[in-house]
């Protein structure tokens, strides 16, 4: 038998990241469920509208808080107030600070999502001044929650769920794709994705047979532009913008580089891994942890283009039958570890215990 729950989800913005991307799964299995299920958005930011008019999800946007910081803690705590949740699930340290508060005066159970093990210093005293109200703490990697935890002490223990991934069907042949080798790189142009580091790499060894196609959104920037020019990379580098689904790239693509000096449990590098492609990626935490269980690619040292470059260099000189296998290993590990269903099936069963536990 079914068990409705009301359940609000509470997230910084509905960025087209990994966190958002997971939190929308989660809601929309939820409300397959049967759960009523309510987004809250503390920023005015939608780059999933479609999909969220599609889904039929009841989801809060507030405003810019510059200028509507009043009516924004108004209107937050009255919807919160009405709806009733007996869960709230807050993704990442700003919606879990607002959550803790919120619980103070309306009574819920908190479950707070941690994405990274890096605490930034403007949240860092509200974090720890409201510490001890979550339920439940759910980390998206083993060396995330074991880092954070070190760094944090004191604070409550908490457990993993990984990122849901969905696998899909790929064709068991080995082939050739392209005459030119192509690399796929996932990821907006934010500070923490470290593009100039990936660029100044491809510079060293443009000589070669390779393209990058790269799939995230610019906003505005120009420097890309001018630094590819100023490297001489325009033949070997593509920016192809925003991409609602990056499917059809990963498929036509030979393996996948991501050069992010800051990273959770990046979605990106996990999509890629469900497509067989062998990755060289950064060494920090959640791709230490994967690269680690699994020989599906290469690491590199943040920020060092040189052996950036090596590894891509590696990867290019591996023969085709070994590059097959190295992205089929990261391949049947997503499937295992990281499967869709199994994800959603252990945050329904985290959301029902944290229900059933007395305080």
């Amino acid at each position: 038998m079914k068990w409705s729950k009301r359940v609000i989800l509470l997230t910084p913005s509905m960025s087209k990241g990994g966190a958002e991307t997971q939190l929308l799964k989660l809601a929309l299995f939820l409300k397959s469920e049967g759960d009523q299920v309510l987004i809250i958005s503390l920023k005015p930011v939608d780059e999933f509208k479609e999909v969220l008019e599609k889904s039929g999800l009841e989801v809060l946007f507030l405003k810019s808080w510059p200028a509507h910081f009043i009516s924004n803690l108004r209107s937050l705590y009255g919807h919160v107030k009405k709806f009733k949740p007996q869960v709230m699930i807050a993704f990442m340290f700003i919606a879990i600070i607002f959550a803790r508060f919120l619980k103070m005066r309306l009574k819920f159970k908190l479950i707070s999502s941690i994405r990274i093990s890096v605490l930034p210093g403007k949240w860092r005293m509200p974090f720890k001044w409201s510490n001890g109200l979550d339920d439940a703490v759910v980390y998206n990697s083993v060396a995330s929650r074991t880092n954070f935890e070190r760094r944090n002490p004191g604070l409550k223990k908490g457990i993993v769920i990984h990122n849901g991934i969905r696998i899909p069907v790929m064709p068991s042949d080995i082939v050739k794709k392209n005459d030119v080798f192509k690399w796929i790189c996932v990821g907006h142009f934010r500070w923490n994705k470290d593009y100039p580091t990936l660029f100044k790499a491809i510079a060293l060894i443009r000589g070669r047979n390779f393209s990058v196609d790269i799939l995230g959104e610019l906003a505005g920037a120009t420097w890309p532009y001018q630094m590819i020019e100023e490297l001489n990379i325009q033949q070997k580098v593509n920016l192809i913008g925003f991409q609602p689904e990056a499917a059809a790239y990963l498929r036509r693509s030979d393996a996948f580089v991501l050069s992010s000096f800051s990273e959770g449990m990046p979605n990106a590098v996990l999509e890629a891994m469900a497509y067989a492609l062998p990755v060289v990626v950064t060494d920090i935490d959640g791709n230490n942890e994967i690269l680690t269980a699994v020989k599906c690619g290469f690491l590199f040292e943040k920020q060092n283009e040189y052996e950036l470059a090596d590894r891509l260099s590696k990867i290019m000189d591996t023969v085709l039958a070994e590059q097959k296998a190295l992205g089929q290993a990261g391949r049947e590990y997503i499937a295992q570890q990281f499967s869709e269903t199994g994800v959603m099936r252990q945050w329904k069963g985290l959301i029902e215990n944290v229900l059933l536990e007395k305080r």
